[in-house]
């Protein structure tokens, strides 16, 4: 007995002063409540000014691998060709009955030009009514019904996107005649019109979650004030962030997807922590007999505990993403650490401050006919289940092992690629624009693949070199699924090398200013680099244009002459791709090591913190393999809305690797940390099992049940990408919540035994005394 007081009292004395520090803090935090409330209010009011503003300043961009050779063909590209840099952008014009030509086609045309010349953004408008007669073609469809111009702007790209929605709507209303579809069409018109998308999906997105999270609140407290308490904590947190975020985009690039993550992070984690805190608090409310400084200090001490490791265990995680080399995913994850860290912080000191406030009022506002119980028996349906699940631990195992590998088996078909056109409903301005490009000149017209030939040596204009060039454009034509290869001798079909050359080097007063306009679109200035813009019969992320691009870089080598890039949507989606898949292998050592050390420091075992990974690699292998049957495979796509896309977004597996893994340890920690504290009193591990489960359960259930809602709203709203998000956080929180919960953690712990919280050099000698302490 005396080896088991000495034993449990150097766990307790190592994990003990974390807790009395927190102690510390929470009597603080009460003791000052109204001057650290007052401190929030004043950064919210702050924060608050920004925060509307950020919207505004997230990109689109950042997709690009640095020193990948997509890369260095669009930086070569931006540097070589005015004409091509990310503000240069298309419009399209169609008609289903008048042709280009016709006067009602032409007067549209003239239309379009004069609302878009007259915005202070547009510099050029060149359309087929300016062309001379020997470039119109190039701007005509085969089938006479479509038309494209080309835009100069004078902004950034971060400008161009804010305003293109704007210039898009003034565009549409201009032209008089019925009948007519113009669209500006371009990277910055993409990603403006995914912004708005994403704008009115988290609108959408809070209309479906909020009813529900209220009703969860409410059934969990069964009083109004504790149900709104999770409510203004996630609310204050998120405009802290936000109003950090909006600082963050003045110095780098983030990406529209960043406000997404961060406020369905946002909301889901902050109603967690503040759940589990208010939850802990009337408890200790109770048992201090209303004494609201010692509830609140006894409560930062269990709850804060596990709160605090929780947050640091996301931020821990989100972290090794930051080493992602690509810059949109890199500033999704930001946004996480950023909310996450708010939400640890307004946990830690504005909620204890606050219920130091309120007091006993948190009870306030009762539900009728609905009685507040804030001690759990020890004899409810929760304590039975454990008790059922553990006399049949085996069966129960094995059951939800193999149900959790049935989930995953789909996973091994698991593909990736990056955005396209087909992220956007097919209802949206930009998608119909695309719409009428793709079915007038083909589907790969709107994202060629970009071969760019350059030299070192000087310009690629004599004879010789012409000749090699025309047979390079030969060998690309001739590749599987090429429809045709445009280039600087698209406007010279007739004329030979000879005639070229000369007119390149020696008579170029034989082209007209504007097509040397259009030449240059091709050929830079300079004359040392050529692009080959090769259009495919599929789109940009299909497996067809990516053997294009495979076929290029294998067997269309540089030579001594010059040297080959590969650029454009298609390879850089590839780069991308293989840039993640090549990270996902790092974050996952990263990440499951810091999980490993959390949770050995948190709970002082090394048994548990292995059996709660290899449960993370069954839960995230299910969601994986989910995802590919609703999103791959297609089976959900008139449930949620999207098209035939057919692949997984690239940086869905590696976010949902950090996001479910840190979710996971939440609950894992929550569960556990009871099970400890009756563990630590003396009561059996199987008694400490069904104990911790029956007391922390309802809680579990209730905040599991709020996340699934705002992830799960997620899916409904908003743009493919954050569907395939918010589908996936759904699904892992509601496989973690039940199986693994319910059924695996108390069937694993009774099978484990006293070695659940082995720890060498002390392990040992608490297993030992943990059965002749029953015997005492």
């Amino acid at each position: 007995m005396t080896k088991l007081m000495e034993s449990d009292g150097d766990q307790k004395g190592d994990v003990g002063k974390m807790e009395r520090f927190l102690k510390r803090l929470g009597r603080w935090m009460a003791t000052y409540r109204w001057a650290v409330v007052g401190a929030w209010v004043a950064i919210v009011a702050f924060g608050g000014y920004y925060a509307t503003q950020v919207g505004g300043h997230l990109t689109g961009g950042g997709w690009g691998v640095p020193g990948s050779g997509s890369h260095q063909a669009y930086e070569m590209v931006s540097e070589e060709f005015a004409s091509r840099d990310a503000t240069s952008l298309t419009f399209v014009m169609s008609h289903a009955t008048h042709e280009v030509g016709s006067p009602e086609f032409t007067e549209a045309l003239e239309q379009a030009t004069g609302s878009l010349m007259k915005e202070a953004e547009i510099d050029r408008v060149f359309t087929w009514v300016d062309a001379d007669e020997r470039l119109k073609d190039g701007f005509v469809s085969d089938q006479l019904d479509t038309s494209i111009g080309f835009i100069e702007m004078n902004v950034d790209e971060g400008f161009a996107q804010k305003a293109l929605p704007g210039i898009q709507e003034r565009l549409t209303d201009s032209i008089q005649a019925s009948g007519f579809n113009v669209t500006v069409l371009g990277a910055p018109a993409f990603w403006g019109e995914m912004n708005q998308l994403s704008q009115a999906g988290l609108e959408k997105a809070h209309l479906y979650a909020m009813p529900i999270i209220v009703i969860v609140l409410l059934m969990v407290f069964r009083s109004v004030v504790s149900s709104v308490t999770p409510l203004l904590l996630s609310g204050f947190s998120i405009i802290a962030s936000l109003g950090v975020l909006y600082f963050v985009a003045q110095a780098m690039e983030l990406s529209i997807f960043v406000l997404d993550a961060a406020l369905m992070l946002g909301i889901g984690v902050g109603i967690d922590f503040a759940l589990i805190f208010v939850k802990r608090y009337r408890e200790q409310l109770d048992q201090t007999r209303g004494n609201q400084l010692e509830a609140v200090a006894e409560t930062m001490g269990t709850a804060g505990h596990a709160i605090l490791f929780s947050a640091l265990t996301i931020i821990g995680a989100m972290s090794a993403i930051l080493f992602v080399d690509i810059a949109a995913v890199r500033s999704i994850a930001l946004g996480v650490i950023v909310v996450v860290f708010f939400l640890m912080v307004t946990s830690l000191t504005l909620l204890p401050a606050f219920l130091a406030i309120v007091g006993a009022k948190i009870n306030a506002l009762r539900l009728p006919f609905m009685s507040i119980k804030t001690a759990p028996t020890e004899q409810g349906r929760w304590y039975r289940l454990a008790h059922h699940v553990m006399r049949r631990p085996v069966l129960y195992v094995a059951g939800s092992v193999c149900f959790l590998l049935l989930l995953a088996w789909p996973a091994m078909e698991l593909e990736v690629s990056t955005p396209d056109s087909r992220m956007l409903p097919a209802d949206t301005q930009v998608r119909s624009g695309l719409s009428d490009l793709e079915k007038g000149f083909g589907v790969g017209y709107s994202a060629p693949i970009q071969v760019v030939v350059s030299s070192s040596d000087g310009e690629l204009t004599d004879e010789d070199t012409l000749l090699s060039l025309q047979q390079f454009q030969a060998d690309l034509e001739n590749l599987a699924n090429v429809e045709e290869v445009n280039s600087l001798f698209s406007f010279f079909p007739d004329a030979d090398m000879e005639m070229i050359s000369s007119i390149l080097t020696e008579n170029k007063e034989r082209l007209s200013s504007d097509e040397w306009m259009m030449l240059y679109r091709n050929l830079s200035e300079a004359m040392n680099v050529v692009i080959f813009d090769v259009i495919s019969n599929d789109y940009s992320s299909s497996e067809a244009n990516r053997e294009i691009v495979r076929e290029v870089r294998d067997d269309l080598l540089s030579n001594e002459n010059w040297t080959v890039l590969v650029g454009g949507e298609t390879a850089e989606g590839m780069d991308t791709s293989q840039s993640l898949n090549d990270s996902l292998v790092g974050v996952l050592i990263f990440t499951l090591a810091l999980l490993f050390v959390v949770l050995v420091l948190t709970f002082r075992s090394l048994v548990l913190p292995l059996k709660a990974i290899v449960m993370n690699v069954l839960s995230l292998g299910a969601t994986y393999g989910v995802l590919v049957v609703v999103f791959q495979w297609g089976w959900g796509s008139e449930i949620f809305g999207f098209g035939e896309f057919g692949f997984i977004q690239s940086f869905i597996p590696i976010l949902l690797l950090g996001l479910l893994f840190s979710l996971s340890t939440d609950y894992e920690v929550f569960l556990l940390s009871r099970v400890q504290e009756e563990y630590r009193k003396g009561v059996s591990n199987k008694e400490s099992v069904a104990l911790g489960l029956e007391k922390t359960a309802p809680m579990i259930s209730g905040a599991a049940l709020i996340m699934v809602a705002v992830f799960g709203s997620f899916a409904f709203a908003g743009v493919l990408p954050m569907q395939q998000l918010g589908f996936g956080m759904a699904l892992a929180i509601a496989l973690d919540a039940t199986v693994v919960r319910m059924f695996l953690v108390p069937a694993t712990m009774k099978l484990l035994g006293n070695w659940n919280w082995w720890l060498p050099f002390r392990g040992g000698k608490r297993v030992e005394n943990r059965e002749e302490s029953r015997n005492c």
